[in-house]
């Protein structure tokens, strides 16, 4: 549906220029809900801007139904924003706020009336149609911007970090209630977020930026089990990393027996080895594993599971989590020694450069 091709933006000239984007390529499906994903500064929201037409790019296509859109005025492109702030007018009532958007786009007036009504009610706000939206909870005024969004029936829904400002219960209600949104109506959503909770709860694929830069594009599962970089590793969810080394088709931990390689994994010298706290086993495992000795140094309760750190005995450090259980064994304690297990099918090897570069 959509093609990013090349796209780049840069801010200034000359040696004080700044690339806010450097040739990205992404190509989006009709009906996706699509994530911008990444820490602050990276790109996503000038991403998210150079589609919506408030920034033009410095280079590159943004090709819609085979349509290059890059130069095309925002209010021509049949794309629709939902802001951070929500940018709702609040001396008008809701079904006002709603209708705005239609009467600026030059909609024939007999039809703003039901189009209002049909939109107010698959967001679940008929009820408060004539409040004010400066009367409204933060949840409300957001379902509220999102009608605004959705009535001139657009192809495409850009979503700026619209969850931000709720508290974390409404957030995840928010959530849940988007994905029912974006699903019902087959829309294409995409959406910008530096919460990787966020996106891997909501999204179909993500896209990890960094520094103008893409880094990786794939499901949450993909991007979670089979993270490009360290970045990405890092950036998605916890992960351990350790330093190893690959000779004659061996995997060489310090003060460890060579052990099989992990699947798919080609080369050999240092690498960086990745693998996710609750993919750590505590006990010592029959087969296909890696087992490591260390001292606990640190527990944290954390309701279903007891977050550990764990001091090996090669020097370095190791995080995993334990289940809290009625038929758990005895309880870890601080101080205490613990043999754990790697489980060779569960091991990441990262990219050569990358673990230089770490």
């Amino acid at each position: 549906m959509l093609d990013i091709r090349s796209l780049s933006k840069k801010f200034g000239s000359g040696a004080r220029a700044f690339h806010a984007l450097k040739s990205i390529d992404i190509t989006i499906e009709e009906g996706e809900f699509f994530t911008l994903l990444g820490p602050s500064g990276c790109g996503k929201t000038t991403l998210l801007r150079l589609i919506a037409g408030f920034e033009q790019p410095s280079g590159g296509q943004l090709v819609l139904d085979g349509k290059d859109i890059a130069m095309i005025p925002p209010n021509h492109r049949p794309v629709n924003t939902v802001f951070q702030s929500y940018a709702l007018f609040p001396h008008m009532t809701v079904a006002q706020n709603v209708a705005f958007g239609l009467e600026a786009r030059g909609t024939n007036p007999a039809e703003i009336a039901p189009r209002v009504d049909e939109i107010l009610e698959i967001v679940q706000m008929a009820h408060l149609r004539d409040r004010k939206s400066s009367q409204m909870s933060g949840g409300q005024q957001q379902r509220v911007a999102l009608a605004r969004a959705l009535a001139p029936r657009p192809r495409i829904l850009l979503l700026d970090e619209p969850l931000s400002a709720l508290d974390l219960k409404l957030r995840k209600q928010m959530q849940v209630e988007l994905k029912r949104l974006q699903r019902e109506l087959g829309l294409t959503f995409i959406f910008v977020t530096h919460d990787q909770d966020e996106a891997l709860t909501m999204s179909d694929r993500i896209a990890v930026m960094e520094g103008g830069t893409l880094q990786q594009v794939a499901s949450p599962r993909a991007l979670y089990d089979h993270p490009a970089n360290r970045f990405v590793a890092e950036f998605i969810g916890e992960a351990n990393f350790l330093p190893g080394t690959i000779v004659d088709d061996k995997l060489i931990l310090a003060g460890c027996p060579p052990a099989p390689l992990p699947r798919d994994t080609k080369g050999g010298g240092p690498v960086t080895i990745m693998i996710r706290p609750e993919q750590v086993v505590v006990g010592a495992a029959a087969e296909k594993a890696i087992t490591l000795d260390g001292r606990i140094e640190a527990l944290v309760f954390s309701g279903t599971d007891t977050h550990v750190s764990l001091r090996l005995q090669n020097g370095g450090t190791l995080s995993l989590r334990a289940p809290n259980t009625s038929h758990a064994a005895t309880p870890l304690t601080e101080g205490q020694s613990l043999t754990v297990s790697l489980p060779i099918d569960a091991l990441r090897v990262l990219p050569e450069e990358t673990a230089d570069a770490a």
